[in-house]
């Protein structure tokens, strides 16, 4: 817990319960989750935690670097904690989200500032597949591709690792 309040103090924020307690969840899960599955997971422990203090939380968290926000099918918040550059790939039937690492390739040099005087500071790249999950459901895949492994393990059709 000491190393949470730290890392929370690192960042500008201050430690509080429920930042501590989403932290500790975020921690342990590397899914990419939703603010509504870290409200599911966590409310069993902590009743009078809202779903609102999660998504003001994450947003705490994505705003001061300790988390990023992540893409994935639809809008909805999802968050990665993994410090190192690396890119994403989202299966496109059921919206998992998959770490893919970097070395694989490196991406072009960002120019100083783009459109409206917007100053580049990160360039990302995502992926998009079908995962082994959903390619495995009968009736789930209209078209399938090569078969590649992403960085944490899951297959994905379409992808070369």
């Amino acid at each position: 817990m000491c190393q949470r309040v730290a890392r929370l103090h690192r960042a500008g924020l201050k430690a509080t319960g429920p930042r501590i307690v989403i932290l500790a969840a975020l921690e342990q899960d590397s899914t990419h989750p939703t603010a509504e599955h870290l409200y599911d997971t966590l409310r069993r422990d902590h009743p009078s935690l809202s779903l609102s203090t999660v998504y003001h939380t994450l947003d705490a968290f994505i705003r001061t670097g300790l988390w990023r926000r992540v893409s994935g099918l639809g809008d909805r918040l999802r968050v990665d904690g993994t410090p190192q550059d690396h890119d994403h790939a989202v299966c496109r039937l059921c919206g998992a989200i998959c770490d893919v690492d970097r070395e694989q390739g490196q991406l072009p040099t960002p120019r100083g500032h783009v459109a409206d005087g917007l100053m580049v500071t990160g360039i990302r790249f995502g992926y998009e597949g079908i995962c082994a999950s959903c390619q495995e459901a009968p009736g789930r895949v209209e078209e399938r591709g090569r078969a590649g492994r992403c960085q944490a393990g899951a297959v994905w059709a379409g992808l070369t690792p």
